[in-house]
């Protein structure tokens, strides 16, 4: 797959110009590698459920610990709100001591993940997961700034996390980089951030998600609310905190 070969690196490469390259080609093959399980046909847009009417408020937890590594552990979401995005995804909210829990759980995991958030009429921040977390401010129209990866300014998330021992013994048999992505990725349940409340000021949120998950057992895309565009929150979810 050529796009996925390693690109050839120059002389004058910094470190961090090799290092971004890298998860460069990771994430890619981590989305390809998620979608061509379904190889042979068009990865599906996900059946959304109806987005609930807004605005949703978002419960005060009790303390229960989430620990953002994406498996959902029993206990940690028992005090949050849990709205049904699709057949196959749930969104999980809750906060507690000025820190927002959202979760987004689908059957089979999730692939690369985008959420986008904003005050009322404030500026657009997404927060991208893949094989590496970064963050951008969305201008209104023009080119997405470049991505810095690790970058994650008042909130965490789980990485697409892999066995790079394992992942090293296969690239040195010759395996396609999609196959080491499968054969390596840890388990998960899906995507678990931690955000600070004063990374978006206000009572209110307004959000939209983007993701790559599992409908009918195959790849598709949800974005949710449906049909809500990137760079306007007309349409998008509002939260409100106490």
């Amino acid at each position: 797959m050529r796009g996925l070969e390693r690109a050839p690196e120059s002389l004058n490469d910094t470190p961090e110009e090799t290092m971004r390259r890298s998860v460069m080609v990771l994430t890619v093959a981590l989305a390809v590698s998620f979608v061509s399980r379904g190889a042979g046909e068009q990865a599906p847009a996900v059946r959304v459920a109806e987005a609930p009417v807004s605005p949703v408020g978002v419960p005060e937890g009790n303390g229960s610990p989430v620990i953002t590594d994406g498996l959902f552990s029993p206990g940690e979401w028992d005090d949050a709100l849990r709205l049904s995005l699709s057949e196959t995804v749930s969104l999980h909210l809750k906060e507690y001591r000025g820190v927002v829990f959202v979760g987004i759980r689908g059957q089979g995991g999730l692939g690369p993940s985008e959420l986008s958030l904003a005050a009322p009429g404030g500026p657009i921040q997404k927060l991208h997961v893949s094989a590496q977390l970064f963050e951008v401010v969305l201008p209104a129209t023009g080119a997405e700034p470049p991505p810095r990866f690790g970058l994650t300014t008042g909130w965490y998330a789980n990485e697409l996390r892999r066995d790079m021992e394992l992942a090293g013994r296969l690239e040195k048999e010759g395996k396609s980089p999609i196959d080491i992505m499968r054969a390596t990725s840890y388990p998960s349940d899906g995507i678990e951030f931690a955000i600070r409340r004063s990374k978006i000021s206000g009572q209110r949120w307004l959000m939209r998600l983007w993701a790559s998950a599992i409908v009918d057992g195959r790849p598709g895309m949800l974005t949710y609310p449906s049909g809500a565009a990137e760079r306007t929150t007309d349409g998008w979810l509002e939260l409100r905190f106490k």
